[in-house]
């Protein structure tokens, strides 16, 4: 059975005792004491992922209108941090995953305006764009168009970590050796870079639904809803700052 490729859902789902169904409301002075649980709901799901992304773009806008981009980097660190963090210790609640929307967006917003300052529009279409993708995968996955098999997921897992070992050669070339690869340079071979990227960020969206379809059917608590929010969010993030590059690539053709 195939399983997410984000590592914050999968380890949860991977965790033995990690997801529990909610525990009945009981009876008597310790039930009463005690915070009543409920299963999870599409509801759940739904209301907290917006938060976490209606934290994310206020996140963006706030770095822009107070040129907060110098937390950028920061930001960054925090957020890699965060995603870490929750990777190694999966566990629900508000908290961190507002968090990492909260330093994301930071990051976020300081991108869009250093592109949209070399290529004006460019931010507004990638916010398009990453819409439209994310519709369309939801859409897929709703109506069954494309159904997540087990050589898709590790089509994109593969592609995921070939992309990875590519910007660590690149950097080590870059730091290195002073040379360029040409992996983020707008040439031909960085278009392609960024499409297969694309295509990847899209596929994990496809994961991201089927691992919060699991989370439905297994009765886990309503405060996982927040771990799910978070999943889409990173690869939300991933995608978005994908898009924002190719189209920069492409501006320059």
């Amino acid at each position: 059975m195939p399983t997410t490729s984000n590592p914050a859902i999968r380890n949860l789902l991977t965790l033995d005792g990690a997801v529990t169904p909610a525990a009945p409301a009981g009876s008597g002075a310790a039930s009463r004491a005690a915070v009543p649980d409920r299963p999870i709901t599409l509801d759940d799901i739904v209301v907290k992922t917006l938060t976490v992304f209606g934290v994310l773009v206020a996140s963006a806008f706030l770095t822009v209108f107070l040129d907060l981009g110098f937390l950028a980097l920061p930001a960054l660190c925090a957020g890699l941090g965060i995603a870490v963090f929750l990777s190694l210790r999966p566990r629900p609640g508000a908290a961190p995953a507002l968090a990492f929307a909260t330093v994301q967006g930071i990051v976020l917003g300081e991108a869009t305006q250093f592109f949209d300052a070399l290529h004006p529009g460019v931010g507004t279409q990638a916010v398009i764009g990453t819409g439209c993708v994310f519709a369309g995968t939801l859409a897929a996955y709703r109506t069954r168009r494309v159904r997540v098999s087990t050589k898709m997921t590790r089509w994109a897992v593969g592609a995921a970590l070939g992309l990875l070992a590519l910007l660590v050669a690149d950097l080590v070339a870059w730091w290195g050796f002073g040379a360029d690869l040409g992996l983020r340079e707008g040439g031909a071979l960085a278009i392609g870079v960024s499409l297969v990227a694309v295509a990847a960020a899209s596929f994990f969206f496809l994961l991201e639904f089927e691992a919060a379809s699991r989370f439905l059917r297994s009765g886990a608590s309503h405060r996982w809803a927040w771990y799910v929010a978070f999943g889409l969010a990173v690869t939300l993030v991933w995608l978005y700052l994908e898009i924002l590059r190719l189209l920069s690539y492409l501006r320059w053709w």
